[in-house]
């Protein structure tokens, strides 16, 4: 092992923070593809890096998402099944951006991210902390209208009922707690069939 990368505190870290590190080597460059071709360096994307297992340092699946492509933050069926309104668990880190649909297959699993308009994105999500590391997702309600956003159109409440009960598997004692005024200001903002639906529902 590398003594300089035991140094690492926080990952992923990027290429100017790893040359950091590896200042004293002559070529620093040269060292970086040497380790990644060791297997003793992982690159997620062009200049965005973790260490391998052997050093024993934490990485955070949820952080990795926000640092690989931004501005983002967690969503949909990951962050429904973070929050326990789904029984499956999500193998898939899905995220929402303002930028392009972006896809990485990475060592750490898949990372998928859809866009969003500036206005409807800028809504509804904060800052969770796991194991000391601070990560952007959605809140319970956004979660769930975001995935109602990408969600193929329904005709009205009964067959949005029906998808949310038997196809997104909803809890319904979970989507019981949900802010509904919170709801409302996300549909509005969103100008969506499906989250309008959605209001109608919680107004009921």
């Amino acid at each position: 092992m590398i003594a300089e990368l035991m140094k690492v505190t926080e990952q992923p870290f990027d290429y100017q923070y790893l040359c950091g590190l590896l200042q004293d080597y002559k070529y620093p460059r040269n060292k970086i593809s040497s380790l990644i071709s060791s297997g003793e360096l992982i690159a997620l994307k062009r200049g965005l890096y973790i260490l391998s297992e052997q050093y024993n340092k934490q990485v955070i699946p949820e952080v990795v998402a926000n640092a690989l492509y931004g501005p983002s933050y967690i969503s949909t069926d990951y962050a429904l099944a973070y929050y326990g309104m789904i029984p499956e668990r999500a193998y898939n880190i899905g995220s929402v951006t303002t930028g392009r649909r972006k896809l990485y297959h990475t060592k750490l699993g898949t990372y998928t991210y859809r866009s969003l308009k500036l206005s409807y994105y800028q809504t509804a999500y904060h800052i969770q902390n796991k194991g000391g590391t601070n990560f952007l997702i959605a809140t319970p309600e956004k979660a769930l209208c975001d995935q109602l956003y990408f969600y193929p159109v329904q005709a009205g409440t009964l067959e949005l009922e029906h998808a949310l009960s038997t196809d997104l598997r909803i809890d319904y004692d979970t989507m019981q707690s949900l802010s509904g005024s919170l709801i409302l200001k996300i549909a509005k903002i969103a100008n969506s069939t499906n989250l309008n639906l959605l209001s109608k529902m919680v107004k009921q």
